[in-house]
């Protein structure tokens, strides 16, 4: 629940472009190798059919294909379909993206627009933005490298915090099983608690925001989650504003048989850009092609560590 509200929100105020991942998955670098977990290994838990504690196994397993997610790399590709009032469309922009994984955090680099090759032109802007991201961390002093290192840690310490806001935002009600890609899971409705009290900021949308989960029962993690908004969300001083109605949806799959990724994201609906121009549109990132990598460490004389990757040109 908790990656589908921020990825959803997130893909809806900018596109990955602007970026350097699609979903808040960086760590601090250089990145120390862990030992392999085992296949999906999950502690020993009684039954339950409560669904607040199911959900809750689900948001800490969560947490481990977060972790387990930045030994990969994968492609994105997005569609997005502007339409007019009437539900035509009016235009399509189609985007494909590398996502890989430099000095600790995700980057995403666009290697096709309309399901073409780039340019030449478009290929050296690309290729020096990827440039100037890398320079930068290269020539990064101490200072500032532990800087960026205590404001992700911080970061994940406020997701984590966020999460507990999500468990207890919602009345959540098991409403059935189902079979989703080949895995038995449980259904969950969601639904905004009026007494809720935000600890976070941003946390208050969740009042706004009601959903429905299928979490698979031998490890629990989540398979799909649907959500919609009830009313309307407001960013940045009004701004930005989600319109009531608008739909997310998300789709996890098994990767490697190691860990649960983002497979699909759809989000369909309308909003308002600084309170001048509604834009209504559907945007589908399909993230397919997961390669596992290896991170090696490089001995330089007199010198500290270096990732394989500060090696780069």
């Amino acid at each position: 629940m908790v990656v589908a509200l921020c990825a959803t929100l997130n893909a809806l105020q900018e596109t990955p472009a602007a970026q350097s991942s699609p979903t808040p998955m960086a760590q601090p670098s250089p990145r120390v190798e862990q030992q392999p977990q085992g296949e999906d290994q999950t502690p020993s838990l009684p039954s339950t059919n409560d669904p607040k504690e199911i959900v809750r196994r689900a948001t800490e397993v969560d947490h481990h294909n977060f972790e387990r997610a930045q030994k990969y790399t994968c492609t994105q590709r997005e569609v997005i379909k502007h339409l007019d009032k009437h539900g035509n469309v009016k235009s399509t922009e189609i985007k494909t993206f590398d996502i890989n994984f430099y000095f600790g955090e995700f980057y995403a680099r666009l290697v096709q627009q309309d399901d073409k090759p780039l340019s030449e032109k478009e290929q050296k802007k690309e290729d020096e933005k990827l440039e100037k991201f890398l320079a930068k961390r290269r020539n990064e002093s101490e200072e500032d490298r532990q800087k960026r290192a205590e404001k992700q840690r911080k970061e994940r310490e406020e997701g984590r915090a966020f999460v507990r806001d999500v468990q207890n935002a919602y009345d959540f009600r098991l409403v059935g099983d189902e079979r989703v890609s080949g895995e038995d899971a449980w259904v969950i409705e969601a639904t905004p608690r009026k007494d809720f009290k935000p600890t976070q900021p941003h946390a208050d949308i969740l009042k706004k925001i009601k959903g429905k989960m299928w979490i698979e029962k031998q490890d629990y993690n989540w398979v799909k989650v649907e959500a919609e908004a009830i009313d309307t969300i407001s960013f940045g001083l009004f701004l930005f504003r989600i319109h009531s109605g608008s739909r997310f949806s998300l789709e996890n799959a098994h990767i490697n048989n190691e860990f649960w990724g983002l497979h699909r994201l759809i989000i369909n609906g309308s909003a308002r850009i600084a309170l001048l121009k509604n834009e209504i549109a559907e945007q589908e990132d399909e993230f397919s092609n997961y390669k596992k990598f290896s991170s090696t460490v490089t001995i330089l004389p007199g010198v500290r560590e270096v990732p394989a990757e500060e090696k780069l040109k």
